[in-house]
């Protein structure tokens, strides 16, 4: 009996195959937002956006090219713009504290939250916490939760100095790659649009990736419908079996 199910399996394996297909492309279709921006943190001047509240008990600078010593802490509040000008449009603010955690190297613990003030995430926030090695090119700190149209948002940043450190103001170049599915969110109340910006405003960079929330809706849709044609499918399988 066992074996006349096996035409049956022939049948149904292609059909299986293309639901797998729909699968992986619904997972994949939810997409990453990515977002671009330039931060400027500037302790020198009249009017800084990074103030220093604590200094570490050494006598010696721990990191010699920040000027800072192990146990240093730092408020800020650093504008966000579109370009390396800080003149050019302002697109957020990164808010929140770094400090010098590291006794041998330049390495910072940072905290922040990357509050979006213009375009489709206008009063969204990401929030960012790792190690920021100021040594390497390039340093990943991670992404971990948002608001707002980043609700639970996952993903990381990509931290650079392009133009290196002048004296201990630096300009930060930030690439932001972020998603929102997945997260298990679907029972709650859908949050208040943040703001009141349009995907057309703000500078363009930060604006991108406005249409996930649409695009969340239609994976998932398409993983339900998936789930159930599987259902199905197992269970004219199963009758084939016990036929």
């Amino acid at each position: 009996m066992a074996t006349s199910t096996a035409p049956v399996l022939l049948l149904l394996l292609p059909l299986l195959l293309s639901m797998s297909a729909v699968l992986t492309l619904a997972a994949d279709s939810n997409g990453t937002t990515h977002l671009s921006f330039f931060m400027h943190d500037i302790t020198s001047g009249s009017n800084p956006t990074a103030v220093k509240v604590i200094k570490g008990p050494g006598s010696t600078l721990t990191a010699p090219t920040l000027g800072m010593t192990f146990g240093d802490t730092t408020v800020i509040d650093d504008p966000l713009t579109a370009t390396s000008s800080p003149t050019s449009a302002e697109l957020g603010r990164m808010q929140g504290i770094y400090m010098l955690a590291s006794q041998s190297g330049a390495a910072l613990m940072v905290c922040a939250n990357l509050l979006l003030t213009s375009g489709a995430h206008n009063g969204s926030t990401l929030a960012v916490m790792g190690r920021d090695d100021t040594g390497e090119d390039v340093r990943e700190i991670p992404v971990v939760g948002g608001t707002g149209t980043f609700r639970m948002a996952t993903g990381y940043v990509l931290w650079k100095t392009p133009q290196g450190i002048n004296g201990t103001d630096a300009t930060v170049q930030l690439d932001v790659y972020v998603t929102t599915d997945g997260n298990g969110v679907d029972a709650l109340a859908p949050a208040p649009a943040p703001g009141g910006g349009d995907s057309s405003s703000g500078g363009g960079s930060a604006g991108s990736g406005g249409s996930n929330k649409s695009s969340s809706g239609a994976a998932r849709s398409m993983r339900m419908t998936g789930g159930w044609v599987v259902a199905v499918l197992v269970a004219v399988v199963g009758s084939c079996w016990v036929w």
